[in-house]
């Protein structure tokens, strides 16, 4: 009879990754802590009294994690703001319903990206991106086009409705849907930069937008959609 020592099975070792790297999971979850830290410290004590080992530091991670992600404060800023925007949810990946027509899928999406861009959080962070401007212009013009663009792609997705899937479909739409955005987000946002009440910015949204649709399909912006 073998002994005991001999039949004992050992527990099995984990396997390390390969030459230590971290999980995909891992990585997203240092990504996630980085730039809510980063948001929490900009709102907090704003850009210049901000620095990136004060980040890191507050993230739990080290400040080697931080410079492979981004070289510098301006780089993580605008990663922050960028995750702002992208929480927008887009209408490209649904079709609109056969019984809304374009002006409904206009006032749903105009609604969506207003609802959105007057939060106080992100409103904060607006404000940040306005005081830095001068010293650092190209900051500027990124997060400004950053949102831009992406209110741009949900209106155009919202005009194109069941072709927003189709490349060209968009193209189209696009020049309509920059319109939509001058007229309905631009003027609310700005009030919302300079201090006006958001909660009274947000009843207004409303009829900005139904404004904005009656001026487009007026100018003839809407004639090639349904």
């Amino acid at each position: 009879m073998q002994g005991e020592s001999n039949t004992r099975r050992k527990a099995p070792i984990p396997a390390r990754g390969r030459g230590g790297r971290p999980s995909a999971a891992q990585a997203g979850d240092v990504d996630r802590r980085l730039l809510d830290a980063a948001q929490r410290l900009f709102l907090a004590q704003g850009f210049d009294l901000t620095n990136c080992e004060q980040v890191a530091a507050a993230a739990g991670a080290g400040k080697a994690s931080l410079y492979a992600r981004y070289a510098n404060k301006q780089e993580l800023f605008a990663a922050v703001v960028r995750r702002n925007v992208d929480t927008l949810v887009s209408h490209d990946a649904d079709p609109a319903p056969a019984d809304i027509g374009v002006r409904e899928r206009l006032r749903l999406a105009g609604n969506l990206i207003l609802e959105h861009a007057l939060r106080e959080q992100v409103v904060a962070l607006m404000r940040l991106v306005v005081s830095t401007a001068t010293r650092f212009p190209d900051l500027a013009g990124l997060t400004n086009s950053i949102g831009r663009e992406r209110g741009v792609q949900i209106a155009a997705a919202a005009l194109a409705g069941r072709e927003a899937g189709r490349p060209e479909a968009m193209a189209r739409a696009m020049p309509a849907a920059a319109k939509f955005i001058d007229m309905a987000f631009v003027p609310l946002q700005m009030q919302a930069l300079l201090g006006a009440d958001l909660a009274t910015l947000l009843v207004e949204a409303p009829q900005a937008i139904d404004e904005a649709v009656a001026l487009l399909s007026a100018g003839g912006w809407l004639a090639d959609w349904h």
